[in-house]
């Protein structure tokens, strides 16, 4: 879902938190460049569709019972952690920062249902805790680069119970230590600094048709001539949505064209008021229905389908399709990422860090 300009996806105080939460700002200096550990050759390999979908099977087993006894999945994250081992295949690591009834009661069910495939742990924070660190990190950006560090993103490591922060410009590496040892001092092991010089902010049947049976991956075209991708399709009673990438629309009732012909008018979109990349078209061409169907590798017809939704587990692998980069496939690397898009100037909040795998170059 790629436009022609890079595609990405509450002010607090900040010493209102610190009272909470104090750590220290952990560095490694070595050449001044700290990279961030990435499993090379782990992200090297192909991943087929059929492995995909089964740990997807998997995930969802999970996410549903968890849910059913907490209430929605995402309370989990009062909890502790959730992330994918991959050091041995394939494992689902559930960290609980303390025990009770209820931590023993999704520990027994999901030992049921899922035995070898999930694993029980111990963690000393939970994902919310990470995510509130995140964000005052984030929301304080300006004072730091007014102290010479440059943050392009900070996000939540599930795997290492750490905050992500990367920085593409630091004046002074003993200066910037100095500084977060005085504003964080504490703990050692919750941030994660990494300075990074080159770190950017996250930017047959053919996708380009008029589809007379709209899905997922196909091309969409702007008023301002750019393009952009379907994602999925959506209904509200009656009214037919495509769902797209919040910057790649305005919500001013434009109309948008699937391919060459008018498909519908520019619903709404969540990127430039609320900081969410998504984005909904109405559909208001009779002659187009919308199905479940998406374009991934296609030759003859739709190739894949949407079947069920679930939320991000670190480590886990995702496809999507589109019409700048067609079929990509990555590994989550952080649940949540907060950054502030250079090109348009909008703060992106709690979007997906995606490394690329195989032999995919862009994600």
């Amino acid at each position: 879902m790629s436009k022609t300009i890079p595609h990405f996806h509450m002010k607090k105080v900040l010493y209102a938190v610190l009272s909470v939460f104090s750590f220290a700002f952990f560095m490694f200096f070595y050449n001044q460049q700290v990279f961030a550990e990435v499993d090379l050759k782990e992200l090297e390999k192909e991943v087929s569709q059929e492995q995909i979908s089964s740990e997807m099977d998997d995930i969802i087993v999970m996410q549903n019972e968890v849910a059913s006894i907490l209430g929605s999945y995402e309370e989990i994250q009062n909890y502790g952690t959730v992330y994918i081992d991959r050091a041995n295949g394939f494992k689902i690591v559930i960290g609980f920062k303390n025990e009770d009834l209820i931590t023993n009661r999704i520990k027994n069910v999901l030992s049921e249902k899922l035995g070898e495939k999930v694993e029980f742990a111990v963690t000393d924070i939970t994902y919310n805790e990470l995510s509130k660190i995140k964000d005052d990190i984030f929301d304080n950006r300006e004072s730091l680069e007014s102290s010479g560090i440059h943050i392009t993103s900070v996000g939540v490591d599930e795997e290492n119970n750490k905050v992500n922060v990367i920085a593409n410009k630091v004046d002074n590496l003993s200066i910037a230590s100095q500084l977060f040892e005085e504003k964080y001092g504490g703990t050692d092991d919750i941030i994660n600094f990494v300075f990074d010089p080159e770190a950017k902010n996250y930017m047959e049947f053919s996708r380009r048709d008029n589809h007379s049976i709209l899905g997922g991956g196909i091309r969409l075209q702007l008023p301002d001539g750019g393009t952009c991708s379907t994602a999925f399709t959506a209904t509200q009673g009656n009214t037919k949505f495509l769902a797209t990438a919040g910057h790649c629309l305005n919500g001013d009732g434009s109309i948008i064209r699937q391919w060459s012909n008018n498909v519908g008018t520019d619903h709404v979109s969540y990127f430039q008021s609320r900081g969410f990349d998504i984005g909904l078209i109405n559909v208001t061409n009779s002659g187009r229905k919308i199905s479940n169907y998406i374009f991934a590798n296609a030759v003859t017809y739709y190739d894949a389908k949407y079947t069920n939704s679930g939320s991000f587990l670190m480590n886990q692998y995702v496809c999507k399709a589109g019409i700048t980069t067609n079929y990509t496939c990555g590994q989550v690397q952080e649940t949540s990422t907060s950054y502030k898009d250079d090109v348009t100037g909008v703060t992106v909040k709690d979007v997906v860090k995606i490394y690329a795998t195989g032999n995919t170059t862009e994600f």
